[in-house]
């Protein structure tokens, strides 16, 4: 049975369109055709500007950028405090065969968690480069990208060193 436009979908175009709504995406919300609702919306009098459509755009891209950046510096804090917890002590703690608690502080974590805390700071650094890209552009890209990169590459090194360091074996690249 075909699905007739109601007077609640009505209500729901007008109410989308006076959002500024585009109208692609009405149709994708409403779930109707973008040719249905542009139908119905020159039957009810309703336009889409494209002007409008193209400001709203405009302005949705711009608030897509600042979240980004925002992100982008999150990550970019990760990084950082994830380097500055492989450097600094380290608190070991666990239970002797009696089932007392001991803890020993150490001058800087195990091979393992360095490994993992590089690791974490490596990712981090590698989504924030992504997320760079996206907004510069060609500008400063390749700039970025070696930057960073060569961060990313450093940082994925000295993991695969203190895991082999963390297994007993001794690599000298």
């Amino acid at each position: 049975m075909a699905r007739t436009f109601s007077a609640e979908d009505e209500e729901q175009l007008r109410q989308l369109h006076a959002d500024s709504v585009s109208r692609n995406e009405i149709a994708r919300q409403m779930g109707w055709s973008v040719g249905t609702i542009t139908n119905h919306a020159q039957r009810l009098g309703l336009s889409f500007d494209r002007e409008a459509v193209r400001a709203a755009t405009d302005a949705r891209q711009v608030d897509l950028k600042d979240r980004r950046q925002r992100i982008q510096e999150q990550l970019l804090g990760l990084a950082e405090r994830s380097i500055e917890r492989a450097q600094t002590r380290y608190l070991v703690h666990g239970w002797t065969h009696t089932g007392e608690s001991v803890a020993e502080w150490l001058q800087q974590p195990p091979a393992k968690e360095t490994k993992d805390l590089t690791l974490a700071a490596s990712s981090a650094l590698t989504s924030a480069l992504k997320l760079a890209q996206a907004d510069a552009g060609d500008e400063g890209v390749s700039e970025a990208r070696s930057m960073l990169g060569d961060l990313g590459q450093a940082l994925t090194k000295a993991a695969r060193q203190m895991g082999d360091a963390d297994n007993g074996n001794h690599a000298d690249n």
